[in-house]
């Protein structure tokens, strides 16, 4: 095979483990959230700490799955302190 060919390749596939991480990541995120941690909390996680950038953490304030799960436990809270 040609090196490009090679380096396409390996490329597409460091693209693909990249995002694969960064799916478990963000359920994980999710999970702990509604789990009853704040968002601060688990993103200080080790488990995320070892697998992001400081970049990506500060992206994932912006993801639609994390805003939601912020916005799903604000309303559990409201609801259980007899709010509507």
């Amino acid at each position: 095979m040609p090196d490009r060919v090679v380096t396409a390749i390996e490329r597409l596939l460091e693209d693909l483990g990249v995002d694969i991480v960064e799916a478990r990541v963000l359920r994980f995120v999710v999970q702990e959230i509604h789990d009853g941690k704040t968002l601060e909390q688990a993103l200080a996680e080790p488990y995320v700490i070892n697998n992001t950038t400081e970049v990506w953490r500060r992206e994932m304030l912006e993801r639609p799955e994390v805003v939601n799960a912020v916005e799903e436990e604000i309303e559990k809270a409201f609801k259980a302190r007899g709010g509507e």
